[in-house]
């Protein structure tokens, strides 16, 4: 018994590590780029860099999510002089992006590192995390949409969550010198020297959100620091404008048989009224009256 206790403990434990490993993965450009940038801060602090999250998500929740982290071109330059290694600081940044179609560019002195996933189901989407750990695991681990069809049109739900803290636990197992240590020493100080924002591109129009901006319609931008978490969520709703079309063509179509019907009875009715009347007698019918009858003037003459 103790044998078999014994092993359902070690196979437990083992998928644990599985787990957090995949968990850690998915999402380790974000830590290791942070890394990588208090490297930097610590000899040449004066500008941000910027996380830029973009979640395009279709009306039938599938989707893109693009990941673009900016980093000053000079930092990188300088970068690659005080990492050690034969790999360059841009190869160490390109290794860490998720799986995806990956692009660099360079744009107003900063360079782009840009990474895009699609997604089938935005249910399954993991939410952002910044260190993806946390001792109790938020209900809003995945983001999650819902919608509620109607006739003339439709509800959209959207909820996420985003964390940009470290944990806290993760900073005491690696003590003082660590690098997380680091980073949340540094960003809690300037939170300025990290600018994050999570666009989320709706497939119907916005009615109701938290976003601290939206544009066209249809975008939604929160501008998040360093250590913050926040759950996002919004609102949309979609017109069918082919049931509309729909119910304008069948009153159309309806009016029409009305007015066939009205006029099919109104044509009836005139026969029914025409053929009642008793006919006339003709001008000839007068005069073939008198072959046959005899005045009374005649009569009294004979």
């Amino acid at each position: 018994m103790n044998a078999y206790l014994l092993k359902l403990k070690e196979n437990t434990i083992s998928a644990m590590a599985v787990s957090k490993t995949f968990k850690y993965k998915l999402l380790k450009f974000l830590l290791i780029s942070l890394t990588f940038a208090v490297i930097i801060f610590f000899t040449t602090s004066c500008d941000e860099t910027v996380f830029d999250i973009y979640t395009q998500i279709k009306a039938d929740y599938s989707g893109t999510r693009a990941v673009d982290i900016a980093v000053k071109t000079q930092y990188l330059k300088k970068g690659e002089v005080i990492l050690s290694g034969n790999e360059s600081l841009n190869d160490k940044i390109l290794s860490s992006l998720p799986k995806g179609k990956v692009e660099t560019y360079d744009k107003e002195g900063y360079t782009h590192f840009k990474s895009a996933q699609e997604f089938d189901d935005v249910n399954f989407l993991q939410h952002i995390s910044i260190d993806n750990f946390a001792e109790t695991p938020p209900k809003l681990f995945y983001a999650k949409m819902e919608t509620e069809n109607y006739f003339f049109y439709s509800n959209y739900f959207f909820k996420d969550y985003i964390d940009m803290k470290i944990d806290d636990a993760l900073i005491e197992a690696q003590g003082n010198t660590g690098d997380l240590t680091r980073i949340s020493g540094l960003f809690n100080a300037d939170p300025e020297l990290l600018k994050i924002t999570y666009q989320v591109k709706f497939p119907v129009k916005i009615t109701k959100s938290n976003a601290d901006l939206t544009g066209d319609g249809n975008i939604a931008i929160w501008n998040l620091e360093f250590g913050q978490q926040k759950e996002v969520f919004i609102e949309g709703k979609r017109i069918k404008y082919l049931s509309y079309i729909l119910v304008v063509v069948l009153g159309l179509i309806g009016i029409f048989i009305i007015f066939l019907l009205f006029v099919l009875l109104f044509s009836r009715r005139r026969r029914r009224v025409t053929k009642s009347r008793k006919p006339y007698y003709s001008y000839d019918n007068y005069f073939k009256r008198d072959k046959y009858f005899t005045p009374l003037d005649d009569r009294d003459k004979e």
